[in-house]
């Protein structure tokens, strides 16, 4: 098992820093050649990929469906990058290569969550739920937890004449739902689907074999937050210290906890975590929230942790599910 965990931290590492290194030497930024930064994120999701690879042939007929999803989830990915992009503003100088890059980054989201009908059981049992989950009520925990925790405590604050961080103005209501949709199927293509096969669907799974669920949430999260550091450090949260002690160092703690427990309690569901990520790296942006009050992620982690007893060996029915591969 430690190999694999190695080998794993190793390949996804090796993947995104080589790839996120040269398109930082070659100009890639915010508004500039950023699209070439975003291939980087799936390291994670191509390492545990190989990782699982058995080359024992799944024969059904969901295997057939493959090709068809690729396509269909490769055409909404392009669309979905290249509107998120025009509603920010940006505008690249080629047009013709930005779109040819974008669709080869789109394939790379595509081909990801078709793997949900590879022929490789091994790589289906990794990724299946990505589009099966085992049942829709924990996607729908995923989704709703960043919107209940920012806007029920907003309103309780408006009440009461508290002060609230608000996203940019928008003309109408339906340009705020527009963009914000847009916006948070762009985190889930781009960013969660990229990452959460790897740091959940892989990683999470193996270290909780041997560990607790709180113990694999913190090995889970020295590495999550390490992996982040060129684009950290190249004009993202580390152009502060104390910004990125805060993000990386601190606030990624409970997110990486109630991350685990999301996981075991959806019965090992990627849909589950993968929207919540991206609601992570959305909603904060879209929705008004007071401040302060962001302080309740931590109170929930501490929530799961004494009333889940995470610190104990995970033995509940999805250890049957831990327990495979």
């Amino acid at each position: 098992m430690a190999k694999q965990i190695w080998t794993f931290l190793v390949l996804a590492f090796a993947f995104s820093w080589i790839i996120w290194f040269t398109a930082l030497k070659f100009g890639a930024a915010p508004g500039t050649g950023e699209y070439t930064l975003a291939f980087g994120s799936a390291g994670p999701a191509f390492a545990a990929i190989l990782l699982s690879r058995t080359r024992a042939p799944c024969s059904d007929r969901r295997s057939s469906l493959r090709l068809l999803s690729l396509v269909l989830f490769w055409a909404l990915a392009w669309s979905v990058y290249i509107e998120n992009d025009s509603l920010r503003g940006v505008h690249p100088s080629s047009q013709t290569a930005y779109r040819m890059v974008v669709g080869l980054l789109a394939f790379v989201s595509a081909w990801i969550i078709s793997g949900s009908f590879s022929r490789d059981s091994g790589v289906r049992q990794l990724l299946d739920t990505l589009l099966s989950p085992r049942t829709f009520v924990w996607p729908c925990v995923g989704l709703l937890f960043f919107p209940a925790i920012l806007l029920i405590p907003a309103a309780v604050a408006k009440f009461f004449g508290g002060a609230l961080a608000l996203p940019p103005h928008r003309d109408s209501p339906w340009s705020y739902l527009f963009q914000g949709t847009i916006a948070l199927l762009n985190a889930l293509l781009f960013t969660a689907i990229l990452e959460e096969p790897g740091w959940r669907g892989f990683l999470v799974r193996h270290l909780q074999k041997k560990f607790s669920p709180l113990l694999a949430s913190l090995l889970v999260w020295l590495p999550w937050s390490l992996w982040h550091a060129p684009l950290d450090f190249s004009g993202g949260v580390g152009r502060s210290l104390m910004t990125y002690v805060q993000v990386r160092l601190i606030f990624l703690i409970p997110i990486a906890i109630i991350l685990t427990w999301l996981y075991n309690r959806s019965g090992g569901d990627l849909l589950a975590v993968a929207l919540f990520h991206a609601g992570m790296n959305t909603f904060p942006f879209v929705l008004p929230y007071a401040t302060k009050m962001l302080g309740l992620i931590f109170v929930w982690a501490l929530y799961v942790v004494f009333s889940q007893r995470m610190w104990r060996q995970y033995s509940s029915p999805m250890g049957a599910v831990l327990a495979e591969g």
